[in-house]
């Protein structure tokens, strides 16, 4: 069998030498064919072309891409913080404002007085602070002596005053409850009562409540009264006045009251009052200059005193010299008094509602002189023509997101081509979990209004981390990334190639990498070889 195979092999071989011998065209187109498939495959080794790149300066941007549903920004139901008298309401169902617009308030005179001096003991520690670290000289503690002089003969000036303010307080309140008001009240059961008949019943009892209560206060401030001079001490003066202050303003509020009932649309109509609203209209008049008076005379009063204790401080401070013992007491002083400040506008903002964002008031429960408890619902607004998306990030995402981070959006509706601005608004502080992996909500809301948003569309969102400008970047795929910090570039130099290690920075979203340290602007890198690159796709 092996032989009869081997005799066909050599009766070809013959007849193909025969068949080239005798056509020598053929043979040698043959032989060129075959030299040609041979010499191609020794020297046609294919030349790899590298791709370049110029070292540049730019920008790079990082960010989170996560994607949600459009959705209603939330309503409001708005509370005060601390309870207190209405004395401020701006608006009403149905008005529209803007985000930060001061709604309504509560009467805040304590608390801002309280926010005034808590600045000025701040301002007075702070220039203490700074008058114990510069020294004291001569002439600096007689201007404390002279400053001191001042304040004290402004306090007494201001005390020499006040028995005269007191006897008018005396006099024309006792004017207005013994005598203007007498025909209006009768006494029974050891209570004042209407003399006439009213249409509001709830006013009315307040009204007699305020009567029955004035009549032994000013009955005590009466007995002080009679005996106070301008050679009483300061004390019983000081007792006294305050004694006067609040006579003044428990009449004004009967007077007021009073006012509200005799102006009532129910009351107006009832001639028989006439005489009763002329009467009122000449005590009004006297409460207001009164009340002008008293008050005026107890802002000098207070003014007079902080500046004669302000003045007792600097002189003392000032003789004291620079003793560091004393100017880290007096560092502990402006941090108290830091702090006090700070509680003190806290204060003042509890007494204020303003519009957390641009809607339309719903409801308004409250009216001015209504007192109000803390947390009750008093006002509420809804968010019109205003969206948000509610987006969940991962964990290993969350902290690189913050509060006020542009994001801008995109939605499935219009494509990538048309973007929204938006801004991160809110981040829940707490996770839920889908699957095995904690994610956080991540509450982003557009910027202004647009009608083309529509609720329930499908919105894609890149919040921005981290944005860079001026700095040093190439495209990522021309490094070879070791790890967070480290690679390699090629340089081309005078026609030579050299590899290099760089320091990297912060990583953009658009496939562009920081370079902090190793290649320089304007050099000429080369893309890193086959082989180099798969070890980086391994490594990303």
């Amino acid at each position: 069998m092996i032989s009869t195979i081997l005799s066909f092999f050599v009766s070809v071989y013959h007849s193909l030498i025969r068949f080239l011998a005798h056509h020598k065209t053929y043979s040698a187109f043959l032989l060129v064919i075959i030299s040609s498939i041979f010499l191609y495959g020794i020297f046609s080794t294919p030349k790899v072309v590298k791709e370049t790149h110029l070292v540049t300066i730019g920008s790079i941007n990082q960010s989170v891409k996560v994607s949600g549903q459009v959705q209603s920004s939330k309503d409001a139901n708005l509370a005060f913080q601390s309870t207190g008298v209405i004395s401020y309401v701006g608006v009403r169902p149905g008005d529209t404002v803007q985000r930060g617009k001061v709604l309504a308030t509560l009467s805040g005179s304590d608390a801002q007085a309280t926010l005034l001096q808590a600045e000025a003991n701040l301002s007075n520690a702070e220039a203490v602070l700074g008058q114990l670290k510069q020294g004291a000289r001569k002439e600096e503690i007689a201007i404390k002596e002279q400053t001191l002089d001042n304040a004290k003969g402004s306090l007494d000036q201001s005390y020499s005053a006040l028995p005269d303010s007191i006897q008018n307080v005396d006099a024309v309140t006792a004017d207005v409850i013994k005598n203007k008001f007498a025909p209006l009240f009768v006494f029974s059961n050891s209570r004042y009562l209407l003399s006439f008949s009213s249409c509001d019943q709830r006013l009315q009892s307040d009204i007699e409540t305020k009567r029955t209560n004035i009549e032994n206060i000013l009955a005590d401030f009466q007995k002080k009264s009679s005996v106070i001079s301008n050679i009483s001490s300061t004390q019983t003066i000081d007792t006294t006045f305050e004694a006067a202050y609040q006579s003044a303003i428990m009449t004004n509020d009967l007077v007021n009251a009073i006012s509200n009932l005799l102006l009532s649309s129910c009351s107006i109509s009832n001639s028989s009052l006439d005489s009763l609203r002329t009467a009122l209209s000449v005590t009004k008049t006297s409460m207001t200059t009164l009340f002008s008076d008293i008050t005026a005379k107890r802002s000098a009063l207070i003014s007079a005193k902080n500046a004669y204790s302000q003045a007792s401080r600097d002189l003392e401070l000032t003789k004291a010299g620079t003793d560091p013992y004393k100017i880290q007491a007096q560092n502990a002083l402006v941090s108290s008094a830091s702090a006090q400040v700070a509680s003190a506008r806290s204060g003042v903002q509890k007494t204020v509602i303003t519009a957390p964002f641009t809607g339309v008031i719903s409801s308004v429960d409250l009216s001015i002189g209504e007192t109000v408890s803390t947390g009750k619902t008093v006002i509420s607004m809804l968010a019109v023509d205003s969206f948000e998306i509610e987006a969940k990030v991962p964990e290993i995402d969350i902290i690189k997101i913050k509060i006020g981070a542009t994001a801008p959006v995109t939605l499935d509706a219009y494509g990538k081509a048309v973007t929204f601005p938006a801004t991160v608004t809110r981040i829940n502080p707490t996770a839920s979990t889908e699957g095995s992996v904690p994610v956080y909500k991540v509450i982003v809301t557009f910027n202004g209004n647009d009608d083309r948003i529509k609720q329930g569309m499908t919105a894609n969102v890149d919040i921005t981390t981290e944005s860079k400008s001026k700095v040093l970047v190439i495209p990522s795929r021309f490094a070879t990334i070791l790890d967070s910090k480290k690679g390699t570039v090629v340089v081309s130099k005078n026609g030579k190639e050299e590899v290099r290690d760089i320091t990297l920075g912060a990583r953009g979203s658009d496939g562009l990498v920081e370079v902090t340290g190793g290649i320089f602007e304007g050099e000429t890198i080369l893309s890193p070889s086959i082989g180099d690159r798969q070890a980086q796709k391994q490594t990303n």
